[in-house]
């Protein structure tokens, strides 16, 4: 073994790409004199920024790596971003991928990765991070999408949104109001000589679409939530259909919503499942009829929401809702019994 100088020598040359070309071929096939955990260090680097060449032989390099030496590396002073993440996509070790969750190192890139992928213990590790989350909320977006994700932290997932982004809104509401602004319900949008009716028809324009989804591409999510809540009618309506669920939610909970835009909503057909589950635990919105019929035949709604529904709806709504070859058959079979049963 090298002595400790040299070591740490090594490591330095490797992670910089000051390193010979030999050197780091060796270093690929792991045959350099580092200690497991600087090693682990090592192959990171070329994984992360190697030849394609060097990258393949990291690869297999790594795969003979054991847990507590990728432990030793992530708890290791001065670990570096590039390295965490070639660790991260690399093991499901718990004891790894923990504190590897909680490094201040680890890039926000990596945390994405994971969090549609991690099992509940650490998606718990993950969403009390609550100051990466402010930072990076795409990675709560992502942890919708993990397959394994608990009810307990799908729960707690909304819980942030509501805590971090939505009430820090409804606080500057106050203060305007406070300051004589506008009250949060009164669009701000300046008025125009355009009538409310010629400005709806305007915004269903493709020309409007288009140049609405242009300046909304640019917006970050953080951004997106804000104009969601703040927003004129247009644009919740546009945002509340956005793919982010946060974004959506957002849009969704603003205090400018009406029941009547609720109902708009109900009808859409390009709201995501979480929107349209979201309206119906809503009671205030669900004991508007118009509403829970949107609901109960839109074909995007969850089966076991609009299977609760049903037996709410008029006979003539039954009638057509188990006619509708759009719907779920579930939804229609449903809808057929109590249409039978009713005519008894």
């Amino acid at each position: 073994m090298a002595p400790a100088g040299t070591e740490s020598e090594l490591l330095s040359q490797i992670e910089s790409g000051t390193a010979p070309g030999q050197v780091l071929e060796f270093a690929a096939r792991g045959l350099v004199p580092l200690p497991p955990s600087d090693l682990a260090r090592a192959l990171g680097t070329l994984l992360s920024r190697g030849e394609p060449t060097l990258r393949a032989l990291a690869e297999e390099s790594f795969k003979a790596l054991k847990p507590d030496a990728l432990l030793e590396a992530v708890l290791s002073s001065g670990v570096r971003p590039e390295q965490l993440d070639a660790i991260a996509r690399r093991t499901s070790e718990i004891t790894v991928l923990e504190p590897l969750l909680r490094h201040k190192a680890v890039a926000d890139q990596t945390l994405v990765w994971l969090a549609d992928r991690i099992e509940p213990y650490l998606q718990d590790v993950l969403v009390t991070n609550q100051i990466r989350l402010l930072a990076a909320p795409t990675i709560v977006e992502r942890l919708f999408e993990n397959p394994r994700l608990s009810a307990d932290i799908r729960r707690r997932a909304d819980e942030f949104l509501e805590e971090f982004f939505l009430k820090k809104e409804r606080e500057e509401d106050e203060r305007a109001r406070a300051e004589g602004a506008p009250e949060p319900g009164e669009e701000t949008t300046p008025p125009t000589a355009i009538s409310p009716e010629v400005a709806a028809a305007v915004a269903e324009s493709e020309e409007k679409h288009r140049s609405l989804f242009a300046r909304l591409a640019t917006l970050t999510v953080v951004q997106k939530i804000r104009l969601a809540w703040r927003g004129n009618k247009e644009e919740r309506f546009f945002l509340v259909r956005d793919s982010n669920r946060l974004v959506a939610l957002a849009a969704l909970k603003s205090p400018k919503m009406r029941e009547g835009d609720i109902e708009t909503i109900a009808n859409m057909k390009s709201v995501s499942e979480d929107v349209l589950r979201y309206i119906v635990l809503r009671k205030e919105w669900m004991r508007r009829y118009s509403i829970t019929l949107a609901i109960a035949r839109n074909a995007r709604t969850p089966i076991d929401a609009s299977l609760k529904l049903v037996t709410r709806l008029h006979h003539d709504d039954q009638k057509k809702l188990s006619m509708d070859r759009n719907i779920p058959e579930p939804i229609r079979a449903l809808a057929r019994r109590e249409v039978s049963r009713r005519e008894i």
